[in-house]
């Protein structure tokens, strides 16, 4: 078996529906298994699976286990050379997925590579980024449009590549299309399940880098990412949800002694943001729900410990 691709849904039933459309295309001449987790969806997801997909192996978690909890499930009956961790919001394009299991095995070394991500346009998007540093918030409070800062300076902790930027190793790639060599999976383990959702696939990068592998960014390959779809059901709980796993990530990887740093730097940048967005002229409607995010991401830094209940 070339490859197992893992598919974690909650409630993203016709985005999952065209998820799975994609893959033959995608995989060509690849043997692949295909291991749908559903977190207790109640839109009928796990019915879709079975009546239009019965070629795929659906796995009923009974609970809403989150991304790392669901993807672990899968990976104990994954059998690939591989193992793809997909998202169902993704679409993926012929031949795209072959694309990316070559650049793998032309990789030594390597701990896990990601496709250049792009939106529903067909222009890049999120893809890869830095493991967070306190300074990115800054430098984002200093200039919040990243208009005079260059280079380094102008760095975040996530990145966009620029549609000519090279195949290159990064720190880490995002978990919407996360491709992992058996012997990687093996070396650093599975994703950690402390993570309902946000940081997990930044905390495997990181311990895979602590071990000596390499993770690569894949200009060769191409995977629509329509990002934030399933999240946006629950925009404020994703708010707190990534700042929860935001000091988990430094606690665990920095010292529990770091995390006043990091929520200092969020409330300086955060705040600011707010205010400018609140007093930005034009689109007042999308100016407003920006400010507000952005007042949340602040106030969260104000709160010892983020408690978040998981939606059900």
């Amino acid at each position: 078996m070339d490859l197992s691709i893992v598919i974690v849904n909650w409630n993203t039933g016709e985005l999952l529906r065209r998820c799975l459309q994609s893959l033959p295309a995608a995989t060509g001449a690849l043997t692949v298994e295909t291991i749908v987790v559903d977190n207790a969806s109640g839109d009928g997801s796990a019915e879709l699976v079975e009546s239009e997909f019965g070629h795929c192996h659906l796995l009923r978690a009974g609970a809403n286990l989150g991304f790392a909890g669901g993807n672990n499930l899968a990976l104990k009956q994954a059998t690939g050379r591989a193992v793809l961790l997909l998202n169902p919001d993704t679409i993926c394009p012929p031949d795209s997925i072959v694309r990316l299991y070559r650049f793998m095995n032309s990789c030594e070394n390597l701990a896990a590579v990601g496709p250049r991500l792009l939106d529903d346009t067909g222009q890049p998007t999120i893809t890869w980024g830095f493991f967070p540093r306190a300074r990115y918030h800054w430098l984002g409070f200093l200039d919040p449009r990243r208009f005079w800062l260059r280079g380094r300076w102008s760095r975040r902790v996530v990145a966009i590549p620029h549609p000519d930027e090279p195949s290159q190793k990064v720190e880490y790639v995002l978990g919407a299309c996360f491709l992992i060599p058996r012997d990687a999976l093996e070396r650093v383990g599975t994703l950690d399940d402390g993570y309902f959702l946000y940081f997990e696939e930044t905390d495997w990068c990181w311990r895979a880098r602590q071990a000596g592998l390499d993770v690569w960014y894949c200009a060769e390959a191409e995977i629509v990412h329509l990002e934030g779809k399933a999240a946006e059901q629950v925009s404020l709980f994703s708010i707190r949800q990534f700042q929860k796993s935001y000091r988990r990530f430094v606690t665990r990887n920095y010292g529990a002694g770091r995390v006043w740093q990091f929520r200092l730097a969020q409330f300086a940048e955060y705040g600011l943001k707010a205010l400018l967005r609140s007093l930005a002229l034009g689109d007042r409607a999308r100016n407003q729900a920006l400010a507000l995010g952005f007042r949340e991401r602040a106030r969260a830094q104000l709160q010892g410990e983020i408690r978040v209940t998981p939606p059900r």
